[in-house]
């Protein structure tokens, strides 16, 4: 059995209610769904460099099919794009679970963009990313396994499987409010 110490940063995204939006002067009605961090635990230094200037972090699900040019078996589902369009991660599903489970990892380019900016999560491409989605794919919840790259599929199953529950529920308690909507 692993420790609870795994997950070094736990974050949970929503996709923010359209009062909310309104109160915030945030767009309503968008193509691409939106995603607000709205809890942390730990610390990830590569998000500091994706912070707006309110101090948010927001990613936008994106689908891959005619987007990411690569056979059905390769290409991932979805893909989270943070700020300035860098891709934080793809995530690939898991088949036969009960719930929605994914997996991913950093971009591991040193630059992104047309412009070549430096990639801040370039330091950390050997970490793993699992996803827990609900059903309704309005909450996301990511857990970040520091050198995790190369297990991440087998930890994946084993997230599915329920083998971290005691630990996701650790990271949970622990998280608190990032951003006050």
């Amino acid at each position: 059995m692993f420790k609870k110490e795994i997950f070094s940063t736990y974050l949970r995204m929503e996709q923010l209610t359209d009062e909310v939006k309104k109160a915030h002067k945030i767009k309503l009605g968008a193509k691409v769904p939106r995603y607000d961090v709205v809890a942390i635990a730990g610390y990830y230094r590569s998000l500091e460099a994706i912070k707006n200037t309110k101090g948010q972090i927001i990613f936008y699900l994106n689908e891959t099919r005619g987007v990411i040019d690569s056979p059905d078996q390769r290409r991932a589902d979805r893909f989270l794009m943070g700020k300035n369009s860098l891709n934080f991660s793809s995530i690939f599903l898991l088949n036969n679970t009960n719930s929605i489970i994914g997996y991913g990892t950093p971009n591991e380019a040193k630059t992104y963009g047309k412009d070549k900016q430096p990639n801040p999560f370039f330091d950390c491409k050997n970490d793993g990313y699992l996803f827990i989605i609900s059903s309704d794919w309005r909450f996301i919840e990511v857990l970040v396994i520091p050198n995790g790259k190369y297990t991440i599929l087998g930890n994946a199953q084993q997230m599915a499987d329920g083998v971290f529950n005691e630990a996701l529920q650790t990271m949970r308690t622990a998280a608190t409010t990032f951003y006050n909507y």
